[in-house]
Parts: C-alpha cells; structure tokens; sequence
C-alpha cells in the first residue's frame, strides 16, 4: 500500500535489541544484576568476618567491612531507583550490547568472592556505583565511562590475581 501522504514523516525504526539499556526489561535486567553484586559483598563481609570464629576482628578489617557493607547498602539503593525509574533510564544509542554490560556485572559479582587486594575490593564496588549511578541518568556519555572504568577495574584484578608465570 503507498503512502499517501508525502510528506509525512517516516517513523524512526525501534532500537535494536543488541543496544543495552534500550528498553525497560534491559533496564530492569541491569539492575538485577547490580543487586546481584551487593549479594556478592555480603557475602564476602560475611564470609571475611566468619574466618575469625567469634574472635575479635581487627579495627582495620573492621573498617574495610562497614564501607562495603555502606557500599552494599548504597548499590541497593540505586538498583531499586533503576527498577522504579527503568523508562526513564532507557538509552537508545549507547550502541553496546547489552549481552556485554550484563557479562561485565556477572564478572564483578563473580570476582568479589575471590579477590586477594583489599584495595581492589573497594574500587570495584566504586566503579559498581558508578555504573549504577550513570545508568539512572540515561545520558550515553557517562554510561560509556562506568562501563570502561569497570572493565579497567575487572581487568586489573584479573592481573593481580593470575598465577605467577613460570619464566
């Protein structure tokens, strides 16, 4: 059937399902992933605070426990704002899969229970709430950032925590 109207305007095509965070349910899906993180350094508080069998735990793990335990409770919070605002945080052109941002999550969640450095720890969970903080802002740029400073972050504790090489 042909148009009848020439001068119509075409309507723009809908985002393709391989741009992350382009829809609600991609939106929805990130923040699970994000709570799924906190589950993560719950677990690790927890599972650092165990290893001193009802012993006293020094002042400074007692320290790096509460910030991530406030961490914790801070990606909480912004995963439920995403949940809450997910059409308003859509993003039409970040042109990353969306494939690619769940696996970074996955890969932090997965690499809190088995890092070594303390520092790298609590970087992580930063670039964590950063990502969740730029996600909330719909804005493509600041989205971008998290994710590269994510990845950054995974990539160097992979480093820290590989084998030494035998050569």
């Amino acid at each position: 059937m042909a148009n009848d109207n020439p001068t119509a305007v075409p309507a723009s095509a809908p985002p393709t399902p391989a741009e992350a965070l382009a829809t609600a349910k991609q939106v929805e899906e990130l923040a699970d992933k994000l709570s799924a993180c906190a589950d993560s350094i719950h677990a690790r508080v927890m599972q650092d605070i165990r290893r001193h069998n009802g012993g006293e735990v020094p002042d400074a793990e007692q320290a790096v426990a509460r910030a991530l335990l406030d961490a914790e409770i801070e990606l909480r919070q912004r995963a439920n704002r995403l949940y809450a605002d997910a059409a308003a945080c859509i993003v039409t052109s970040l042109g990353q899969p969306q494939q690619k941002l769940i696996q970074l999550t996955t890969d932090a969640a997965a690499k809190i229970q088995h890092i070594t450095r303390i520092g790298d720890g609590i970087t992580l969970v930063a670039r964590l709430l950063g990502l969740a903080a730029a996600a909330s802002t719909g804005q493509v740029a600041p989205i971008l950032a998290a994710v590269g400073a994510l990845k950054l972050q995974l990539d160097a504790i992979a480093a820290h925590n590989a084998p030494p090489s035998s050569t």
